[in-house]
């Protein structure tokens, strides 16, 4: 018998538990949807964070994971608020609880971004969460001044 010729391991991006790593999968027609093009840079690391953090069936479609750990990946909290909204805008994922009382946050993957067909209609998407969001925020600023008016009041 001769030598058994000794295999070098696949590229690190490539492993799917070889030499205890992990990999996770992104699909083309995910990748190539006019949804996911859409996205900010923060979405898409904050998505991908999300699918690592994913355990499979062990927790269904849920994916418990707190703003620990995406700051330790290098996303600002702010960032990551945003970021959640834009995912769950375009369909990508549902906020099944929000990390109140210290809790980490859930979130449920969703296929929704399927049913998004053009850019257009992604852009579209994305204007409307900002005009919401800025919406909100001149009511809270609106409520602040108020409050602060009524405070500062003689």
């Amino acid at each position: 018998m001769g030598k058994r010729k000794q295999r070098n391991p696949p590229p690190r991006f490539a492993t799917n538990g070889y030499g205890g790593s992990h990999f996770t999968p992104m699909f083309d027609d995910q990748l190539n949807s006019p949804a996911f093009i859409a996205l900010s840079a923060v979405a898409v690391r904050v998505y991908l964070i999300l699918r690592q953090e994913y355990k499979g069936a062990y927790t269904g479609n849920r994916v418990i994971c707190p703003y620990d750990t995406f700051t330790e990946k290098g996303i600002s909290r702010n960032s990551i608020s945003k970021a959640i909204r834009m995912l769950e805008a375009m369909g990508f994922i549902t906020c099944e609880r929000g990390g109140l009382g210290h809790q980490p946050s859930i979130y449920r993957f969703s296929d929704r971004w399927a049913k998004i067909e053009t850019l257009s209609e992604a852009k579209n998407i994305l204007k409307k969460l900002k005009d919401t969001i800025e919406e909100k925020n001149k009511r809270s600023k609106l409520a602040k001044e108020t409050i602060s008016k009524q405070i500062n009041a003689p």
